[in-house]
């Protein structure tokens, strides 16, 4: 019993301090975040008519930057992953990173489907809904990445995708619904992302003394 016990007793403490390390241990979805909220926060604000009459450009060319920023983020992509394969994944970042990925599927797909509506409905309009799908599925990847490392930041991430969402539905029509997303892509992806490329830094450089 006696044994039994004591197998029982370091077999719970071994389990507590994987949990604990994998609460601590940096996300790896940082360098993912920054380049596709980079790419699209440009891209969006290519869109914004006061911009966009800076730089002299009509509305189609300014549609362009959609079509270059996803070139430019699919490139920016496969050298990523390219880079991490060497890499070894704790169970935080192995959920973490399925969920991001989920996301960034689900994205797509919606893309190509409201894409092929619009066409069919002859209605570009529709396009406009892409937006508030990728916030929406934003505050979903940072409420799973705050619950499986429980840090606070992360929940505020959370709330303020899912806030913008209405309010950037306010602004559908306007044209300055495109500053508004570039600056919710900065705040919801850029940041956190290069926040969580910084904290992965500290983690890997040595102590001193050690």
């Amino acid at each position: 019993m006696t044994d039994n016990h004591t197998a029982a007793t370091s077999d719970l403490s071994y389990l507590r301090t994987l949990a604990e390390t994998g609460r601590e241990a940096p996300l790896m979805a940082g360098p993912y975040l920054a380049a596709g909220g980079g790419w699209f926060a440009a891209a969006s604000l290519t869109q914004w008519p006061v911009l966009r009459n800076l730089l002299g450009l009509d509305l189609q060319q300014a549609m362009m930057a959609w079509l270059a920023a996803a070139a430019g983020f699919a490139i920016h992509l496969l050298v990523l992953i390219r880079q991490d394969r060497t890499k070894s994944e704790n169970s935080s970042n192995r959920a973490v990173n399925s969920v991001w990925t989920g996301i960034g599927f689900a994205i797509m797909a919606f893309w190509i489907g409201v894409a092929v509506m619009a066409y069919r409905q002859e209605d570009p309009f529709l396009m406009n809904s892409i937006s508030l799908h990728v916030l929406s599925l934003y505050s979903v990847g940072w409420a799973v990445a705050a619950a499986m490392t429980r840090q606070g930041w992360m929940r505020f991430n959370a709330l303020m995708a899912l806030i913008t969402v209405p309010l950037l539905g306010a602004f559908v029509g306007t044209g300055h619904e495109y500053l508004i997303y570039a600056i919710a892509l900065i705040l919801t992806a850029v940041i956190p992302g290069l926040r969580l490329m910084a904290a992965s830094q500290v983690v890997r450089q040595p102590k001193l003394g050690a």
